[in-house]
Parts: C-alpha cells; sequence; structure tokens
C-alpha cells in the first residue's frame, strides 16, 4: 500500500513538472521615457500640435485642467481650446515596469490690440466707487479694488491694492472673477474664490500678463497718519501700460517723494483728506510730480471727500493737466 502511495506521488510530482509554463517571464528595466513637450502660448489661435514623445510605441493625452477644451486624435494629435483660456494638459505611457506621465500647459491669449489714444482709454475707463474702475483693452478688462459691484462680468485681470474693505471685498470680487482671472495683489489679501492664477506683487516688482500687459507695482503709503497706510506693509498703487497708455492707480496714499520717480499717461488719484492725500492740493501735485496727461479723481463721496473736492481739483490743475471727473455706476 505504501508503494503505492509513493508511486502515485512520483507520477502526481511529474505530471505538474511536465504541465509548467515554459513561456519566459518577462524583464523589466524601468518605466517608459515620456516628454509631453514644451509650453506653448499662442496669440489669436485656438487650436495646438500635441508633442508628445515616449520610448513606448504609444500614449493617451488627457486634459487635467481648463474648460471647454478638446483633444482630437490623429497624427499629430491636436488640442482645441477657448480664446484666453489656459489648460493643463498630462501625456502618458504604459509598459510592463509601470505607467510615466508629463504635463504640458497650453495657453491661448488674445492680442492686445492695436495702441489708444490717452483721450480714447479715458472712455474705456468706468468709476465704479471709490477706487473701483473697469478698465476696457481692446482685448482684456481690468478691474481696480473691487467695490459697488452690481452687474456679473468677467475681469481679465484683477488689481487690488491694500486689503482694507473699501478696496478687497470678497463678495465684489465673486461677481467678476472666472477661472482664468488673474488676481494681482500685495500679500495679505486672501481670497479663495474661483480664479486661475494669483499673484503676488510689493512695491518695485512687475508682472507681465497675456504677453502684452505690463503691471508695476510702486509704493502707496502715509506720511503723516501712519496707523492707517504705513510704509512697512508694502502696500501699493499700480502703473498699468495696455494699449500703448500707462495708467497710474494710486491705491490709498500720501504725497510721497517716489511718485516723482513714476511717468504715466492717465493718473488716477484719490481726493480724500481723511485716509490718503492730505489736501486737495496734495492730490493736484501729485498729479504734477508723475507727469500725467490727464488725471481722474477717484476715492471721494463714499467715506471722505465731496464733488465739490472734484472742482476744486480740476481748478487747480486748469492749464496744466487736463482733469476728467468720470460719473460713477458699472
Amino acid at each position: 500500500m505504501k508503494k503505492r502511495s509513493l508511486h502515485f506521488i512520483v507520477f502526481l510530482i511529474l505530471l505538474i513538472v511536465s504541465c509548467k509554463d515554459d513561456t519566459p517571464v518577462k524583464s523589466c528595466s524601468a518605466k517608459p521615457t515620456v516628454s509631453a513637450g514644451d509650453d506653448q502660448i499662442l496669440v489669436d489661435a485656438t487650436t495646438a500640435t500635441l508633442n508628445g514623445t515616449t520610448s513606448e510605441t504609444k500614449g493617451t493625452w488627457s486634459i487635467l485642467e481648463g474648460q471647454g477644451g478638446e483633444i482630437h486624435s490623429g497624427s499629430p494629435v491636436v488640442f482645441t481650446g477657448k480664446l484666453k483660456y489656459s489648460y493643463k494638459l498630462k501625456w502618458e505611457s504604459t509598459n510592463d515596469c509601470g505607467t510615466a506621465s508629463d504635463e504640458v500647459i497650453i495657453t491661448f491669449n488674445a492680442s492686445c490690440g492695436a495702441n489708444q489714444t490717452v483721450t480714447k482709454m479715458a472712455e474705456n475707463m468706468h468709476w465704479i466707487q471709490q477706487s473701483c474702475f473697469r478698465i476696457v483693452g481692446s482685448s482684456y478688462t481690468i478691474y481696480t479694488d473691487p467695490n459697488s459691484i452690481t452687474q456679473k462680468d468677467i475681469a481679465d485681470i484683477i488689481l487690488i491694492s491694500h486689503p482694507h474693505e473699501d478696496h478687497y471685498s470678497a463678495a465684489n470680487i465673486d461677481k467678476i472673477t472666472g477661472p482664468n482671472t488673474i488676481i494681482i495683489a500685495p500679500e495679505g489679501v486672501v481670497y479663495t474664490g474661483t480664479f486661475g492664477k494669483r499673484v503676488n506683487l510689493t512695491p518695485g516688482q512687475e508682472y507681465e500678463a497675456f504677453g502684452c500687459i505690463k503691471i508695476k507695482a510702486v509704493p502707496a503709503y502715509n506720511i503723516t497718519k501712519t496707523s492707517f497706510h504705513a510704509k512697512s506693509s508694502n502696500w501699493v498703487g499700480y502703473l498699468i501700460s495696455i494699449n500703448g497708455v500707462t495708467i497710474y492707480h494710486a491705491g490709498d496714499t500720501e504725497l510721497i517723494p517716489e511718485m516723482k520717480n513714476f511717468t504715466c499717461d492717465i493718473a488716477l488719484l484719490p481726493l480724500g483728506q481723511t485716509y490718503t492725500f492730505n489736501t486737495v492740493e496734495d492730490a493736484a501735485q501729485a498729479a504734477k510730480d508723475v507727469k500725467a496727461k490727464l488725471a481722474i479723481p477717484m476715492h471721494f463721496g463714499l467715506y471722505e471727500g465731496t464733488e465739490a473736492n472734484a472742482v476744486t481739483f480740476k481748478n487747480l490743475l486748469n492749464g496744466v493737466i487736463p482733469v476728467e471727473i468720470k460719473v460713477k455706476g458699472q
């Protein structure tokens, strides 16, 4: 009996060995080598050729971020999106060792368009309230210090000078921001809503948006009323260059010596004398210091400053610098 059992066991062993798969096991040395290609910025176009490469025979594309984009298979692979939108795409490839991937950013910018005259640009600047303006360029719309926004809109750029509630309001920003809006502000301004990109600027720093709009942060502070806007806070005004015109948005500031180093075409200057310039005369001097070709008063008629101050401002600059007093409203 034992002999038969032993023979049976030997038989099973031989059977298992004979049934063993002799197919060689594939060895793996590394995941694929992949590249999604260089980031692309295209102007006045909504189609891009994708340049993904892999050490394997094939790979796949997918969209990670961005609205309204579509990948079209073929040779070459083509991606289409929306003008003034940015997209993040992923290229990946797989072998026996695993999957490797790489990412690329595709941006479809609109050109800024032809240069405008100072007069034409001023016509396209709408004073909403306090220091809030809607500046409409040929292709892009800029809002400054959103306040008293009553209508939904999509800003391409939002500039915030400092975090005081009459200059920074999340509720107001919510009405004008979108998935590709660029928010530019000093550190300390925290917004958690929907937007495309956040840029922190301190005095002296610059940023170029969409390849054609230059934003430079400049100092804005109080010399005598330092409890309101201390120089150490690094809050800012802005020099905005768009369509060949440079606009100076002063933010909340007194007459500071740095203004003599600025040059602008249009100066937006605050007339409230409690928190900003000490006098309307100081505001008029600021227009001269920054060598403005046109001055527009702001920051009056809400908490401080009056329409009469705006008339005084205009009279002080009569024959020196033209002054346009805007009517409030979006």
